[in-house]
């Protein structure tokens, strides 16, 4: 099977497209992007993360996202060496050292090679204490904190530990301090700390009025070395207000017909979708279902992971998804849905007693806004 790097070269060369422009339009940071390219896996903070930024890229790029999967997992398998010592024969130490012909030179050997090492310790022993009275040579500098501005939108820097962020919202500033940029970005805040993965969007609510003050979102990190720092986007471009605006167009469906436009440019009837978040990104999904009667549920996560059985009352599902779920029940009734995305929780009741419903939960694109949507809308 062809490399998959190369594939993805080829399509993203016949599209005309450059790295900065996937990075924006996908949240994918650009470095790791070159790194699937040229199939450096050294670079990402797990393989999870890998798989996923793997999957969203592909899709983006218009190739099938299982057959890209598929050939990342044979070349990881072809580069996996086999130890040499599983290719040969196991022997008994005694006849390794007396066996015949041997003539216990082994032996002779191995007794050369232990006073061989006696004198050189000795003499590292020697050399290590003359080397302590002497300097180390020059530390390497600590990071020194940075106090960073934000007021508006547009923000996206590289942080650290010990960094300050104050934010100005609605006339207000705030104070949030990074405490950690490796596995995860930490950030204490007025009201407490918080903590960010990769990928993710956090909406922090700083006043107390239970309306979103900030959003922040991690473009990109080093798992196991903090002394990189983070790449955070931050949002504070009256976001109560943006709040507002999309209250205030939900209740304007009931009396108009209101449409949004998809990535592929479909239009979507908003009097069949409700929108459930909203964001300048799309990032990862997560949809508990609880049971309350007997009820046969499918669903498809991503366009790829697939399940079907009957559920009854009482039973738990969790299904993640980095795009979209679709969901068809016998009996939408028997069934609620909680959707949890940026920090956020919503309950979803998908239809009434006895009905046979299909639904997509998914990502869309406001054109016109230019912002993202994850909405629930009824499918024929």
């Amino acid at each position: 099977m062809e490399a998959f790097g190369k594939r993805l070269t080829e399509a993203r060369t016949r599209k005309g497209l450059e790295f900065d422009q996937i990075a924006r339009e996908t949240n994918i940071a650009r470095r790791y992007l070159e790194a699937l390219e040229s199939e450096d896996f050294s670079v990402f903070p797990g393989e999870p993360y890998l798989l996923g930024f793997l999957r969203n890229y592909a899709e983006y790029l218009g190739l099938p996202s299982n057959e890209i999967i598929t050939a990342y997992k044979n070349f990881k398998i072809q580069e996996a060496p086999v130890p040499l010592r599983e290719l040969m024969p196991a022997r008994p130490v005694s006849e390794v050292l007396f066996g015949r012909g041997n003539g216990g030179k082994i032996l002779v050997g191995v007794l050369i090679v232990l006073a061989v090492a006696a004198v050189v310790g000795g003499s590292f022993a020697i050399g290590s204490r003359l080397l302590a009275s002497q300097s180390e040579g020059p530390a390497v500098p600590a990071h020194v904190p940075v106090t960073w501005d934000v007021q508006g939108s547009g923000f996206s820097e590289r942080v650290y530990a010990g960094d300050t962020i104050n934010v100005t919202a609605e006339g207000k500033t705030w104070s949030l301090t990074v405490e950690e940029t490796a596995p995860v970005v930490k950030l204490q805040t007025p009201v407490g700390s918080r903590v960010i993965e990769l990928g993710q969007e956090l909406s922090i609510d700083l006043s107390g009025n239970d309306e979103a003050d900030v959003k922040v979102f991690v473009a990109d990190l080093f798992k196991n070395d903090p002394s990189k720092g983070a790449e955070v986007k931050i949002d504070a471009a009256t976001v109560a207000e943006t709040d507002a605006a999309a209250a205030a167009g939900t209740a304007q469906a009931e009396v108009a017909d209101v449409t949004l436009v998809s990535e592929s440019g479909t239009a979507v009837d908003a009097a069949r979708q409700t929108v459930l978040f909203e964001s300048g990104s799309a990032y990862p999904v997560t949809m508990n279902a609880t049971f309350r009667g007997y009820c046969l549920f499918r669903y498809e996560s991503d366009r790829s992971t697939r399940d079907e059985r009957y559920y009854q009352k009482s039973e738990l599902l969790t299904v993640q998804a980095n795009n979209g779920i679709r969901v068809w029940a016998s009996n939408g009734n028997a069934v609620k849905i909680q959707m949890i995305a940026g920090g956020k929780t919503v309950d979803l009741e998908i239809s009434r007693p006895g009905e046979v419903v299909v639904r997509d939960l998914k990502w869309i694109k406001d054109e016109e806004s230019g912002r993202y949507k994850f909405v629930s809308m009824e499918i024929d």
